[in-house]
């Protein structure tokens, strides 16, 4: 490895001598300061590669001349800009990066120079080697205490996680940087730009979750913000390709065709495959579902032109192949379908060995195949049963009576609720902090004073910073403490007075109750939403968790809850 590292450097650095005896570079040149080369370097990198090679061969001479080996390895960042078509030429010149600016010590080094060489490998598919780079910038970033490019570095991997297919993981960072995005204070136009870009990662691993209503809820939030800025057209995509979850196909084809051609052709910096896959994958799926198959067909085909020539696959685009599989089987051409059969398979191959989904994602297919099927044998069961009943009056006085005594309980249920929901809301408003007592109870005699009292503290730090917003186990909190779970269990059921799933769940109900009160746009989101945020795993387990502690289910809460708001907004003042 070592070796070919080596290998690699000796020839870049061979052929940026070989380019200086090619390209002299004029001294009008040399006397430009770096940062006025990398202007002219960027500028020209487009329109006119032949400029942009003198600029970086001139930027390369003078660092060599000062023996600045920051400047070196940055000449080979720019250099490796040159050679986005070869992953070879690319990652050498990179690895050229590494080699000189690994010892650097200043601002964001050298974790910048593995981490764009991370972004490098992520491009040309290589997963793999992509994490391992992340992870050694991670290392640097935490080693100098540098918060920004931690959560720069979180946010790169929390993409590839979400390319891989693991859409809880990805989520869960995605969630922290956006955290720290929207603590920064005095935000600078790139705060906002790279808080906006995470926004838009979040709200597809949600919608890749199909968590619909969570994504349009941020999406909406994107497109305010995002007005007027270069990220704006990543915000519309996400509109249009919501539209069609929602089946306005119409609506879905309108926004992507007219956005399409900013995702062709980006701004420098927000280019995007995976963005590119995603429109016209859209795009097509909507014609289709119109009835419109010639403009569907060339969409996919436009994937397979895209995903041939970076060679980028992702899980989404092997469903191009199969669309058009169909489709020339369909019409009888089978050159053509052995063609794309073909090219299904390799794909397959590639997501099988870079992303290692493709066999989970069937046997999601299956459980989904046989939940249909289990259902279907239900339904057809109720209709037998409900076939045996012969005498339609007695259905009809049954039906009133049940009609009666639910109304009745209904009514009742009702007003024991409202009483429930205002004592509630008495405690929100009186409610005092109170302090955990200690308690010499014998069940927590076997523990030393020492570990009682660390136990108590990380409880009570555990508490402040939140932490059981997020799905975990007795076992796994006292593994973050240092200590054991039947340890953690006694100190629990002791101090805290209930089980430690009790413990949990409350901590839970108490932050929500506070944040629905106080958070307008938080009431807006489902209850499915809800529970995913604040820790449950499902509806059904947080709305059994609120009745047990309250009484009511947290459904009611919000409806009542937003009702008093605005009967309170609609009050005239006085």
């Amino acid at each position: 490895m070592h070796l070919k590292l080596l290998r690699s450097i000796i020839i870049l650095s061979i052929s940026f001598i070989g380019y200086g005896q090619s390209f002299r570079v004029s001294d009008s040149l040399m006397q430009k300061t770096y940062k006025q080369l990398s202007e002219d370097f960027h500028t020209s990198l487009d329109d006119n590669k032949s400029k942009a090679i003198l600029y970086v061969h001139a930027y390369f001479k003078k660092g060599k001349n000062s023996k600045d080996s920051s400047r070196i390895a940055w000449a080979y960042v720019y250099k490796s800009l040159l050679y986005n078509d070869s992953k070879k030429r690319k990652i050498a010149a990179l690895d050229s990066a590494i080699f000189f600016g690994k010892n650097i010590v200043k601002k964001n080094h050298p974790e910048v120079f593995y981490n764009k060489r991370g972004i490098a490998y992520g491009e040309f598919g290589d997963l793999n080697n992509s994490f391992k780079d992340y992870l050694t910038a991670l290392d640097h970033s935490r080693k100098n205490n540098n918060t920004p490019y931690i959560y720069l570095l979180k946010h790169n991997i929390a993409n590839l996680k979400r390319k891989l297919g693991k859409y809880d993981e990805a989520k869960r960072l995605f969630k922290e940087c956006i955290t720290y995005e929207k603590s920064i204070k005095n935000k600078t136009t790139q705060d906002t730009i790279s808080y906006l870009l995470t926004l838009t990662e979040l709200i597809s691993v949600y919608r890749l979750s199909n968590q619909i209503d969570s994504a349009k809820i941020l999406n909406k939030e994107g497109i305010k913000l995002s007005k007027s800025k270069p990220v704006e057209f990543l915000f519309d995509l996400n509109d249009g390709i919501l539209d069609y979850y929602d089946q306005e196909y119409n609506s879905a084809v309108n926004k992507i065709k007219t956005i399409l051609p900013k995702i062709i052709n980006p701004e420098r910096g927000y280019e995007s495959t995976t963005d590119l896959i995603n429109a016209y994958l859209y795009l097509g799926n909507s014609n289709k579902n119109l009835g419109k198959t010639s403009r569907s067909i060339t969409c996919f085909k436009k994937i397979d032109s895209v995903s041939k020539t970076l060679n980028y696959f992702l899980p989404e685009s092997r469903l191009a192949y199969v669309e058009l599989v169909d489709y020339y089987k369909s019409i009888g051409d089978h050159t053509n379908q052995l063609l794309y059969i073909n090219k299904l398979l390799s794909a397959d191959s590639i997501l099988t060995k870079d992303y290692r989904i493709v066999s989970d994602k069937l046997l999601r297919e299956f459980d989904t195949r046989e939940l249909l099927e289990q259902k279907q044998k239900i339904i057809t069961s109720l209709e037998k049963e409900n076939r045996k009943i012969s005498s339609q009056n007695i259905i009809i006085s049954i039906l009133l009576l049940l009609s009666l005594i639910g109304i009745s309980y209904y009514y009742y249920r009702q007003q024991l609720y409202k009483k429930r929901f205002l004592k509630l809301l008495h405690q929100i408003s009186n409610q005092n902090q109170k302090k955990n007592q200690s308690n010499d109870d014998s069940s927590s005699s076997s523990i030393n004073k020492e570990t009682l009292d660390k136990l108590l503290d990380n409880l009570q730090q555990f508490e402040e910073k939140k932490a059981f917003l997020r799905p975990l186990t007795s076992k796994d909190l006292a593994k973050s403490f240092g200590s054991n779970s039947s340890y953690l269990s006694k100190v629990v059921n002791t101090f805290k007075e209930k089980s430690f799933s009790n413990y949990i769940n409350d901590l839970r109900i108490d932050f929500v109750i506070d944040k629905l009160n106080k958070d307008s746009m938080f009431r807006k989101y489902t209850v499915q939403a809800i529970a995913q945020e604040i820790g449950f795993n499902n509806s059904e387990a947080f709305s059994k968790a609120f009745y047990k502690k309250t009484g009511i289910y947290p459904s009611y809460f919000i409806k009542k809850l937003e009702k008093q708001k605005n009967d309170k907004l609609d009050q005239p003042s006085r």
